[in-house]
């Protein structure tokens, strides 16, 4: 990524696919279990978790980013009988979110802009907790990052320069790979 000129710093860098719902379990080598974020994760520790994707969202009072993972060596997301994917970082760690939801999700109606609103329904609203319902899908970001959370003095200040993506240019790598009960083999080498 080569950032154009006057560009502000980038709220994530990475990329965002969506798989079958029945890709619900979660393992991950990186930090956790519970959610981190580049300036809000020395208290998570570096090691290796399993849950499923819906314990990775995080019901805060307004709906917003939530349940992400950083310093991810490799991550596998599969169904009952251990088949899925496996995504492994190439040279530097990774950052991941996965839930049952959109990005878009998260983010309240008076934040969207007209054209964004679903055609002939009803707006989003998405301003509650109770609004966010779980799609029929799994929606997986795989980033080389995003810019901290901030609010270093009681949740107002911006995030700290080395914590936001103010650089001209980023590199990172993956690979994604089938996984059919091969994974604690893999994870052992």
């Amino acid at each position: 990524f080569v950032r154009a000129d006057g560009l502000p710093a980038l709220p994530r860098l990475g990329m965002n696919i969506e798989l079958a719902r029945d890709l619900d379990r979660v393992e991950w080598f990186g930090r956790g279990p519970f959610e981190n974020y580049a300036d809000r994760k020395l208290a998570a520790r570096v090691g290796r978790y399993r849950n499923a994707v819906s314990d990775h969202y995080v019901p805060y009072g307004r709906p917003q980013e939530n349940g992400y993972k950083t310093d991810v060596r490799w991550l596998a997301l599969t169904d009952a009988q251990d088949a899925g994917i496996l995504v492994t970082a190439v040279g530097e760690p990774i950052s991941f979110g996965v839930h049952h939801n959109r990005l878009e999700d998260f983010v309240p109606s008076v934040l969207v802009a007209a054209q964004d609103q679903p055609e002939g329904g009803t707006p989003r609203e998405n301003m509650h907790v109770n609004d966010i319902v779980p799609r029929p899908l799994v929606s997986l970001n795989i980033d080389y990052g995003q810019t901290g959370v901030g609010g270093d003095n009681s949740w107002g200040a911006r995030t700290l320069p080395q914590y936001s993506l103010t650089q001209p240019a980023y590199h990172y790598g993956f690979r994604i790979q089938p996984v059919a009960g091969f994974l604690d083999a893999f994870v052992s080498r």
